[in-house]
């Protein structure tokens, strides 16, 4: 009993011990300076705003397809007898060019026989105007009064002439079907899939190959409504040569940077049910390059392109960096040595600039560095203005060490007589580091402490280390402050 006695105080003790300890250390804890909200002076870098135009750029998606896209189809029946060398899948064909042709036997033999229909029509039609010649003679010498139709044989003639007719339509008929046999490019083509082959029995209207035209690529690119307002878009359908817009195309499987020139020649009249956007038509002149005018190479039907539509110009609008917004809505603005936010009337964003049509005025100094932690109307001064250092002045006062300025103001006002408010003042605040004299870090704020870090050389942040260690190695104490009541 007395031994389990003996381990539990030997416990206890213990735990005071250890409790005191921790107690002790956390009442003696290092504690950094606090800096008052409302002593501390925000130092941030402005850019003055300047009205300029701003040509809108637009960017969007779509595939790229030819303007032509059918399947040639048989318009006669028989056998294919001949095809084109070049009637392989990629083969290029000009307008009139003959892909193949069909056994035209059968159809050159109806038109035999209809070109004899026709010579037996335009004999009959003869005879009958040589009758009614005859007819109308005899009328004149031996007739008395009117004589009929029948009488002349007008009715007759009639009948001769519309034989002449129908045959002659034969003939063209059968000569149409005769020319049908073979099949030609009815524009600049190139064959996408070939459907028959030589020796090949085809029917009317049987496939014969997909194919598309060369001379013209069109686009169908999506727009939003916000998108068409930004283009300036007035009207759609066919447009005017003066609205018409510029698009570069990029091939997104391409590394290297090809661009390919379109023109928004018209816009679909009416919108998409389901994605609520518009469609506007871009135009690519011989995408194929087939007449070797061009650099770029070819620009096929199916490829996923990219495209950036270029707008007309929007004049008097601001341009600033995307770091100066506080929201979606809201600019950093530097006014009476305050920071504050106003709202603004953006245009267009991207990953760097946003462009704004209203909402501040010219001349205004926006904020590019806004600090992490934004308070309205907190204290402020610049640091630099259009990139130009601003070393002090109004509103880009000096900061001197822990006090947002109002130190190195004092420092720098002009001596008073011994005695006087300024000397006290000054004999007060901690005075700078002479020229070559390493400034003492215990008159810093932790924004300059980190500051000066980040300054340092390589060797002076080694010398640093080494001094720190050299201290905790032989339980040294941090030196005094320097520059203040020794």
């Amino acid at each position: 009993m007395k031994k389990s006695n003996s381990q539990l105080m030997i416990i206890a003790g213990i735990a005071i011990v250890t409790a005191v300890a921790f107690t002790g250390m956390y009442i003696m804890r290092p504690t950094a300076p606090v800096e008052k909200l409302e002593d501390r002076v925000e130092r941030v870098e402005v850019i003055t705003a300047t009205r300029k135009d701003y040509f809108p750029k637009v960017s969007t998606q779509a595939v790229v397809e030819s303007r032509f896209n059918i399947t040639l189809k048989s318009q006669v029946t028989g056998q294919v007898l001949y095809i084109s060398p070049k009637f392989l899948t990629g083969g290029y064909f000009d307008t009139g060019e003959v892909i193949l042709r069909i056994d035209p036997r059968d159809y050159e033999l109806a038109l035999v026989q209809a070109e004899v229909n026709v010579a037996r029509a335009e004999q009959t039609l003869s005879v009958e105007r040589e009758q009614a010649d005859l007819a109308r003679q005899d009328w004149d010498k031996y007739g008395e009064g009117d004589a009929t139709e029948l009488v002349l044989r007008i009715p007759q003639l009639r009948e001769a002439e519309a034989g002449l007719k129908g045959a002659q339509a034969n003939y063209d008929a059968q000569n149409i079907r005769l020319g049908r046999t073979e099949v030609k490019a009815p524009f600049p083509l190139m064959i996408g899939e070939k459907q028959v082959d030589l020796g090949q029995i085809v029917g009317n209207n049987q496939d014969l190959a997909n194919v598309f035209g060369t001379d013209e690529a069109e686009i169908r690119m999506p727009l939003s409504q916000k998108q068409m307002d930004l283009l300036s878009v007035k009207r759609v359908g066919i447009l005017p040569e003066a609205d018409v817009l510029k698009v570069k195309v990029r091939d997104l499987t391409r590394e290297d940077n090809i661009v390919w020139d379109a023109d928004i020649l018209r816009i679909e009249s009416n919108i998409d049910r389901k994605s609520r956007v518009y469609y506007a038509i871009g135009t690519v002149m011989d995408p194929m390059n087939l007449k070797g005018d061009k650099e770029t190479p070819p620009l096929l039907p199916g490829v996923f392109v990219d495209l950036e539509v270029m707008g007309p110009k929007i004049g008097n609008v601001f341009q600033v960096p995307v770091k100066a917004m506080r929201d979606d809505n809201n600019i950093y603005i530097f006014e009476d040595e305050k920071l504050i936010t106003k709202p603004v009337n953006v245009l267009d964003r991207d990953q760097l600039i946003v462009t704004i049509l209203s909402g501040i005025d010219e001349g205004e100094k926006i904020t590019t560095t806004p600090p992490f932690s934004y308070v309205p109307g907190m204290k402020s001064e610049i640091s630099s203005l259009d990139g130009v250092p601003v070393s002090g002045g109004p509103g880009g006062r000096g900061r001197g060490p822990g006090g947002g300025g109002r130190q190195a103001a004092a420092a720098s006002a002009p001596s008073a007589p011994s005695g006087g408010v300024t000397a006290a003042a000054a004999a007060e605040s901690p005075a700078p580091p002479a020229a070559g004299e390493r400034p003492n870090p215990a008159n810093m704020t932790p924004e300059q402490r980190r500051a000066a870090v980040a300054n340092m050389t390589p060797e002076q942040r080694a010398a640093m280390q080494a001094r720190r260690a050299a201290r905790q190695a032989g339980g040294a104490q941090p030196p005094a402050p320097q520059g203040g009541n020794q």
